[in-house]
Protein backbone atom coordinates (compact mmCIF):
# COMPACT_ATOMS: atom_id res chain seq x y z
CA UNK A 1 0.00 0.00 0.00
CA UNK A 2 2.55 2.47 0.75
CA UNK A 3 4.35 1.53 -2.93
CA UNK A 4 0.95 2.50 -4.08
CA UNK A 5 0.52 5.97 -2.22
CA UNK A 6 4.22 6.92 -3.34
CA UNK A 7 3.49 6.16 -7.35
CA UNK A 8 0.30 7.58 -6.79
CA UNK A 9 2.21 11.03 -5.82
CA UNK A 10 4.48 10.66 -8.03
CA UNK A 11 2.64 10.41 -10.93
CA UNK A 12 0.70 14.05 -9.72
CA UNK A 13 4.24 15.45 -9.47
CA UNK A 14 5.36 14.07 -13.29
CA UNK A 15 1.96 15.56 -14.33
CA UNK A 16 2.76 19.03 -12.56
CA UNK A 17 6.01 19.18 -13.89
CA UNK A 18 4.89 18.20 -17.59
CA UNK A 19 2.29 20.74 -17.40
CA UNK A 20 4.32 23.16 -16.00
CA UNK A 21 6.98 22.47 -18.90
CA UNK A 22 4.21 23.23 -21.40
CA UNK A 23 3.22 26.37 -19.70
CA UNK A 24 6.54 28.04 -19.77
CA UNK A 25 7.18 27.16 -23.36
CA UNK A 26 3.68 28.49 -23.90
CA UNK A 27 4.42 31.94 -22.69
CA UNK A 28 7.87 32.24 -23.58
CA UNK A 29 6.43 33.07 -27.26
CA UNK A 30 4.29 35.60 -26.34
CA UNK A 31 0.49 36.06 -26.90
CA UNK A 32 0.13 33.37 -29.70
CA UNK A 33 0.23 30.51 -27.60
CA UNK A 34 -1.71 31.99 -24.65
CA UNK A 35 -4.98 29.75 -25.10
CA UNK A 36 -2.82 27.01 -25.25
CA UNK A 37 -1.02 28.10 -22.09
CA UNK A 38 -4.53 28.53 -20.64
CA UNK A 39 -5.09 24.77 -20.63
CA UNK A 40 -1.49 23.87 -19.84
CA UNK A 41 -2.27 26.51 -16.62
CA UNK A 42 -5.63 24.84 -15.61
CA UNK A 43 -3.97 21.14 -15.80
CA UNK A 44 -0.54 22.55 -13.21
CA UNK A 45 -3.36 24.52 -11.18
CA UNK A 46 -5.05 21.08 -10.67
CA UNK A 47 -1.89 18.73 -10.26
CA UNK A 48 -0.78 21.34 -7.18
CA UNK A 49 -4.30 21.06 -5.51
CA UNK A 50 -4.01 17.72 -5.27
CA UNK A 51 -0.39 17.87 -3.65
CA UNK A 52 -1.44 20.01 -1.18
CA UNK A 53 -0.25 23.43 -2.46
CA UNK A 54 -3.30 24.96 -2.44
CA UNK A 55 -2.13 28.69 -2.46
CA UNK A 56 0.09 28.00 -5.86
CA UNK A 57 -2.76 26.44 -7.15
CA UNK A 58 -5.06 29.06 -6.68
CA UNK A 59 -2.39 31.77 -8.09
CA UNK A 60 -1.55 29.35 -11.06
CA UNK A 61 -5.25 29.35 -11.93
CA UNK A 62 -5.96 32.92 -12.07
CA UNK A 63 -3.28 33.15 -13.88
CA UNK A 64 -4.94 30.47 -16.46
CA UNK A 65 -7.71 32.93 -16.28
CA UNK A 66 -5.68 35.73 -17.70
CA UNK A 67 -4.35 33.91 -20.40
CA UNK A 68 -8.22 32.63 -21.40
CA UNK A 69 -8.97 36.35 -21.20
CA UNK A 70 -6.36 37.51 -23.55
CA UNK A 71 -4.29 39.60 -21.15
CA UNK A 72 -0.76 40.22 -22.43
CA UNK A 73 0.11 41.91 -19.23
CA UNK A 74 -0.11 38.00 -16.60
CA UNK A 75 3.20 36.95 -19.29
CA UNK A 76 5.81 38.88 -17.14
CA UNK A 77 3.90 37.91 -13.79
CA UNK A 78 3.79 34.18 -14.33
CA UNK A 79 7.28 33.74 -16.23
CA UNK A 80 8.46 34.81 -13.01
CA UNK A 81 5.71 32.31 -10.93
CA UNK A 82 6.40 29.46 -12.55
CA UNK A 83 10.65 29.12 -11.04
CA UNK A 84 8.93 29.17 -7.52
CA UNK A 85 6.18 26.85 -8.52
CA UNK A 86 8.94 24.11 -9.89
CA UNK A 87 11.49 24.59 -6.41
CA UNK A 88 8.05 23.65 -4.73
CA UNK A 89 7.28 20.29 -6.50
CA UNK A 90 11.31 19.63 -6.15
CA UNK A 91 10.65 19.71 -2.70
CA UNK A 92 8.02 17.15 -2.62
CA UNK A 93 10.09 15.16 -4.37
CA UNK A 94 12.36 15.60 -1.43
CA UNK A 95 9.10 14.72 0.95
CA UNK A 96 8.89 18.35 2.21
CA UNK A 97 5.21 20.12 1.91
CA UNK A 98 4.86 23.90 2.28
CA UNK A 99 3.02 24.67 5.27
CA UNK A 100 0.43 27.49 4.68
CA UNK A 101 2.17 29.91 5.97
CA UNK A 102 5.07 28.88 4.00
CA UNK A 103 3.28 28.89 0.98
CA UNK A 104 1.61 32.25 1.41
CA UNK A 105 5.25 34.06 1.98
CA UNK A 106 6.87 32.17 -1.31
CA UNK A 107 3.74 32.63 -3.14
CA UNK A 108 2.20 36.05 -2.25
CA UNK A 109 3.87 38.74 -3.16
CA UNK A 110 3.11 36.85 -7.20
CA UNK A 111 -0.44 37.17 -5.58
CA UNK A 112 -0.22 41.06 -4.80
CA UNK A 113 1.54 41.52 -8.41
CA UNK A 114 -1.39 39.57 -10.56
CA UNK A 115 -4.20 41.61 -8.45
CA UNK A 116 -2.19 44.74 -9.32
CA UNK A 117 -2.66 43.80 -12.86
CA UNK A 118 -5.98 42.41 -13.00
CA UNK A 119 -6.81 45.80 -11.29
CA UNK A 120 -5.03 47.12 -14.17
CA UNK A 121 -6.96 45.86 -16.94
CA UNK A 122 -10.14 45.68 -15.57
CA UNK A 123 -10.00 49.58 -14.44
CA UNK A 124 -12.14 51.10 -17.03
CA UNK A 125 -15.18 49.40 -14.65
CA UNK A 126 -14.06 51.39 -11.32
CA UNK A 127 -15.62 54.34 -12.26
CA UNK A 128 -19.14 52.83 -12.77
CA UNK A 129 -21.62 53.28 -10.08
CA UNK A 130 -22.66 49.95 -8.35
CA UNK A 131 -26.30 49.31 -8.36
CA UNK A 132 -26.63 46.86 -5.50
CA UNK A 133 -30.19 44.50 -6.01
CA UNK A 134 -32.32 45.38 -3.45
CA UNK A 135 -32.26 41.91 -0.92
CA UNK A 136 -36.69 42.26 -0.46
CA UNK A 137 -37.46 42.59 -4.17
CA UNK A 138 -36.45 41.57 -7.53
CA UNK A 139 -34.84 44.40 -9.65
CA UNK A 140 -33.88 44.49 -13.28
CA UNK A 141 -30.25 44.84 -13.87
CA UNK A 142 -29.90 48.17 -16.45
CA UNK A 143 -26.58 49.10 -18.26
CA UNK A 144 -25.40 51.08 -15.55
CA UNK A 145 -24.55 48.15 -13.51
CA UNK A 146 -20.60 47.39 -13.58
CA UNK A 147 -21.22 43.47 -13.57
CA UNK A 148 -23.16 43.87 -16.45
CA UNK A 149 -20.93 45.91 -18.03
CA UNK A 150 -18.09 43.36 -17.19
CA UNK A 151 -19.91 40.53 -18.88
CA UNK A 152 -20.28 43.01 -22.21
CA UNK A 153 -16.81 43.20 -22.31
CA UNK A 154 -15.27 40.07 -21.33
CA UNK A 155 -18.80 37.83 -22.25
CA UNK A 156 -18.49 38.67 -26.19
CA UNK A 157 -14.68 37.82 -26.50
CA UNK A 158 -15.18 34.65 -24.46
CA UNK A 159 -18.28 33.43 -26.35
CA UNK A 160 -16.42 34.05 -29.87
CA UNK A 161 -13.03 32.45 -28.53
CA UNK A 162 -15.43 29.23 -27.81
CA UNK A 163 -17.29 28.94 -31.52
CA UNK A 164 -13.70 29.33 -32.93
CA UNK A 165 -12.73 26.65 -30.27
CA UNK A 166 -15.57 24.55 -31.84
CA UNK A 167 -15.26 24.84 -35.44
CA UNK A 168 -11.76 22.83 -34.47
CA UNK A 169 -11.54 18.87 -34.44
CA UNK A 170 -8.80 17.83 -31.73
CA UNK A 171 -8.67 15.93 -28.84
CA UNK A 172 -7.56 18.89 -26.54
CA UNK A 173 -10.75 21.05 -27.59
CA UNK A 174 -13.39 19.73 -25.38
CA UNK A 175 -11.13 20.65 -22.54
CA UNK A 176 -10.23 24.30 -24.05
CA UNK A 177 -14.13 24.88 -24.51
CA UNK A 178 -14.97 23.91 -21.26
CA UNK A 179 -12.21 26.38 -20.23
CA UNK A 180 -14.26 29.05 -22.12
CA UNK A 181 -17.57 28.54 -20.52
CA UNK A 182 -15.92 28.40 -16.48
CA UNK A 183 -14.88 32.34 -17.62
CA UNK A 184 -18.27 33.27 -19.16
CA UNK A 185 -19.63 31.62 -15.73
CA UNK A 186 -17.41 33.22 -13.67
CA UNK A 187 -18.15 36.43 -15.51
CA UNK A 188 -21.89 35.99 -14.53
CA UNK A 189 -20.92 36.11 -11.27
CA UNK A 190 -20.02 40.20 -11.63
CA UNK A 191 -23.70 40.74 -12.52
CA UNK A 192 -25.74 42.33 -9.68
CA UNK A 193 -22.65 42.07 -7.49
CA UNK A 194 -21.37 44.97 -4.96
CA UNK A 195 -18.13 46.92 -3.96
CA UNK A 196 -16.83 45.29 -0.91
CA UNK A 197 -15.27 48.71 -0.54
CA UNK A 198 -18.84 49.62 0.64
CA UNK A 199 -18.26 48.16 3.65
CA UNK A 200 -15.07 50.01 4.84
CA UNK A 201 -14.82 52.94 2.34
CA UNK A 202 -11.60 54.09 3.69
CA UNK A 203 -9.75 51.50 2.51
CA UNK A 204 -11.40 51.62 -0.99
CA UNK A 205 -7.68 51.86 -2.31
CA UNK A 206 -6.43 48.55 -0.76
CA UNK A 207 -9.31 46.04 -2.33
CA UNK A 208 -9.76 47.77 -5.34
CA UNK A 209 -11.96 44.98 -8.18
CA UNK A 210 -13.37 42.89 -5.13
CA UNK A 211 -16.70 42.12 -5.56
CA UNK A 212 -19.33 39.88 -3.96
CA UNK A 213 -22.88 39.30 -3.65
CA UNK A 214 -25.31 41.81 -1.87
CA UNK A 215 -26.70 39.45 0.13
CA UNK A 216 -23.10 38.28 1.51
CA UNK A 217 -22.33 41.76 2.05
CA UNK A 218 -25.21 42.13 4.27
CA UNK A 219 -23.88 39.28 6.07
CA UNK A 220 -21.12 40.93 6.69
CA UNK A 221 -22.26 44.00 8.44
CA UNK A 222 -21.09 43.22 11.68
CA UNK A 223 -17.85 43.88 10.55
CA UNK A 224 -17.83 47.58 10.18
CA UNK A 225 -17.54 47.94 13.87
CA UNK A 226 -14.75 45.68 14.28
CA UNK A 227 -12.95 46.26 11.50
CA UNK A 228 -12.86 50.20 12.57
CA UNK A 229 -10.04 49.19 15.21
CA UNK A 230 -8.11 48.24 12.42
CA UNK A 231 -4.96 50.27 11.95
CA UNK A 232 -5.17 48.76 7.53
CA UNK A 233 -7.37 46.51 5.71
CA UNK A 234 -6.53 45.33 2.72
CA UNK A 235 -8.30 42.75 0.16
CA UNK A 236 -7.72 41.00 -2.68
CA UNK A 237 -9.58 38.26 -4.81
CA UNK A 238 -8.60 35.23 -6.23
CA UNK A 239 -10.27 32.84 -7.76
CA UNK A 240 -13.64 33.87 -6.44
CA UNK A 241 -12.01 33.86 -3.04
CA UNK A 242 -11.75 36.92 -0.63
CA UNK A 243 -8.97 37.48 1.53
CA UNK A 244 -8.72 40.08 3.76
CA UNK A 245 -5.94 40.68 6.23
CA UNK A 246 -6.95 43.06 9.25
CA UNK A 247 -3.54 44.71 10.75
CA UNK A 248 -2.68 46.91 13.56
CA UNK A 249 -5.41 45.55 16.03
CA UNK A 250 -5.94 42.74 19.01
CA UNK A 251 -9.31 42.13 19.36
CA UNK A 252 -10.80 40.85 22.66
CA UNK A 253 -12.55 37.31 23.12
CA UNK A 254 -15.60 38.02 22.25
CA UNK A 255 -14.87 40.35 19.56
CA UNK A 256 -12.99 37.71 17.98
CA UNK A 257 -15.52 34.96 18.89
CA UNK A 258 -17.82 37.61 16.97
CA UNK A 259 -15.80 37.86 14.33
CA UNK A 260 -15.72 33.98 13.87
CA UNK A 261 -19.40 33.39 14.19
CA UNK A 262 -19.45 36.39 11.14
CA UNK A 263 -17.27 34.40 9.06
CA UNK A 264 -18.96 30.83 9.41
CA UNK A 265 -22.53 32.22 8.35
CA UNK A 266 -20.56 32.86 5.10
CA UNK A 267 -18.67 29.67 4.74
CA UNK A 268 -15.03 31.12 5.49
CA UNK A 269 -12.47 31.18 8.72
CA UNK A 270 -10.44 33.37 10.60
CA UNK A 271 -6.85 33.17 11.34
CA UNK A 272 -4.62 34.73 13.37
CA UNK A 273 -1.59 36.78 12.27
CA UNK A 274 1.32 38.36 13.94
CA UNK A 275 -0.02 41.65 13.99
CA UNK A 276 -3.92 41.20 12.64
CA UNK A 277 -6.24 38.63 11.39
CA UNK A 278 -6.64 37.34 7.72
CA UNK A 279 -10.69 36.42 6.79
CA UNK A 280 -11.31 34.44 3.47
CA UNK A 281 -14.27 33.30 2.36
CA UNK A 282 -16.02 33.10 -1.08
CA UNK A 283 -17.27 35.90 -3.02
CA UNK A 284 -20.32 34.09 -3.65
CA UNK A 285 -22.45 31.35 -2.10
CA UNK A 286 -24.21 30.56 -5.64
CA UNK A 287 -20.36 29.56 -7.49
CA UNK A 288 -16.92 29.11 -5.59
CA UNK A 289 -13.99 27.43 -5.65
CA UNK A 290 -14.42 24.07 -4.56
CA UNK A 291 -12.10 21.19 -3.51
CA UNK A 292 -13.65 18.04 -4.63
CA UNK A 293 -12.83 14.89 -2.44
CA UNK A 294 -14.06 11.36 -1.72
CA UNK A 295 -15.22 9.85 1.80
CA UNK A 296 -16.49 6.50 2.60
CA UNK A 297 -17.10 6.06 -1.30
CA UNK A 298 -18.95 9.16 -1.60
CA UNK A 299 -17.84 12.83 -3.55
CA UNK A 300 -17.99 15.62 -1.03
CA UNK A 301 -16.41 18.99 -1.63
CA UNK A 302 -15.43 22.00 0.44
CA UNK A 303 -15.20 25.65 -0.41
CA UNK A 304 -11.82 27.58 -0.40
CA UNK A 305 -13.19 30.05 1.76
CA UNK A 306 -13.32 26.70 4.34
CA UNK A 307 -9.79 25.14 3.04
CA UNK A 308 -7.27 25.04 5.12
CA UNK A 309 -4.88 22.31 3.52
CA UNK A 310 -4.56 18.92 2.42
CA UNK A 311 -1.73 16.35 3.79
CA UNK A 312 -1.08 13.69 1.36
CA UNK A 313 0.40 10.38 2.75
CA UNK A 314 2.83 7.95 1.80
CA UNK A 315 2.88 5.39 4.66
CA UNK A 316 0.22 3.18 3.45
CA UNK A 317 -2.78 4.31 5.57
CA UNK A 318 -5.11 3.23 3.02
CA UNK A 319 -6.15 6.91 2.77
CA UNK A 320 -5.22 9.60 0.55
CA UNK A 321 -3.96 12.14 3.33
CA UNK A 322 -5.58 14.46 6.19
CA UNK A 323 -7.79 17.11 4.92
CA UNK A 324 -8.12 20.47 7.25
CA UNK A 325 -11.00 22.36 7.12
CA UNK A 326 -12.04 25.33 9.20
CA UNK A 327 -15.24 27.11 9.42
CA UNK A 328 -15.38 30.63 11.66
CA UNK A 329 -13.13 29.31 14.37
CA UNK A 330 -14.23 25.62 14.21
CA UNK A 331 -11.43 23.44 12.81
CA UNK A 332 -12.05 19.86 11.49
CA UNK A 333 -9.79 17.27 10.30
CA UNK A 334 -10.84 14.42 7.58
CA UNK A 335 -9.11 11.49 6.39
CA UNK A 336 -10.24 11.21 2.72
CA UNK A 337 -9.83 8.69 0.71
CA UNK A 338 -8.76 10.75 -2.51
CA UNK A 339 -8.80 14.11 -3.05
CA UNK A 340 -9.59 15.80 -6.81
CA UNK A 341 -8.07 18.85 -8.54
CA UNK A 342 -9.93 22.06 -7.07
CA UNK A 343 -12.24 24.13 -9.70
CA UNK A 344 -15.33 26.59 -9.47
CA UNK A 345 -18.44 24.70 -9.44
CA UNK A 346 -22.02 25.73 -8.87
CA UNK A 347 -23.84 25.65 -5.60
CA UNK A 348 -27.08 24.60 -5.01
CA UNK A 349 -30.03 23.04 -2.36
CA UNK A 350 -30.13 19.17 -1.95
CA UNK A 351 -32.30 17.97 -4.98
CA UNK A 352 -35.73 15.87 -2.81
CA UNK A 353 -34.99 13.04 -5.16
CA UNK A 354 -31.43 12.40 -4.12
CA UNK A 355 -30.66 10.95 -0.72
CA UNK A 356 -29.27 13.73 1.72
CA UNK A 357 -26.75 12.36 4.58
CA UNK A 358 -27.06 13.97 7.65
CA UNK A 359 -24.80 17.37 7.77
CA UNK A 360 -24.85 18.04 4.22
CA UNK A 361 -26.51 21.72 3.44
CA UNK A 362 -26.19 21.61 -0.42
CA UNK A 363 -24.42 20.25 -3.30
CA UNK A 364 -22.03 21.34 -5.95
CA UNK A 365 -21.89 20.11 -9.80
CA UNK A 366 -18.35 19.70 -11.70
CA UNK A 367 -18.04 20.65 -14.95
CA UNK A 368 -19.13 16.87 -16.08
CA UNK A 369 -22.41 17.65 -14.25
CA UNK A 370 -21.77 15.30 -10.95
CA UNK A 371 -22.78 15.95 -7.69
CA UNK A 372 -20.91 16.55 -4.59
CA UNK A 373 -22.36 16.69 -1.19
CA UNK A 374 -21.49 20.27 1.01
CA UNK A 375 -20.59 19.57 4.28
CA UNK A 376 -22.56 21.94 6.48
CA UNK A 377 -20.07 23.33 9.25
CA UNK A 378 -21.48 26.42 10.10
Amino acid sequence: MATHQFDHLSLVVSDAELSLQGLTRSIQVGSVDMQQGALYARDLSGALSVLGLDTAASLVEDVARQLTLGQPSVLDVAQGLLPNVASALKDIQLGQILEPDEQLKVFGPWASRLQVLVSRDTASLSSFEAVAPKSTQAQLLGQADPGFKAMRMKGLSLIQNARIVNQRDDERTVVQMDALLSELQDWTLRVGQVPLSQLFPMSAQAMQDVWLDSPLLDLLDPLRELGAQAGSIQAQSRSLTIYMDWLGLNLSNDEFQKLGQCMSAVAGHVKRLPDGYRLVFPCSLSRMRMTPYVQNGQRFAVGSGQFIQFDPDANGTGFAGLLTLCSGLANQTLQVERVLPAQNMNIFAVPPDIPKPEGVSGVALDAMGEIYYCLSMA
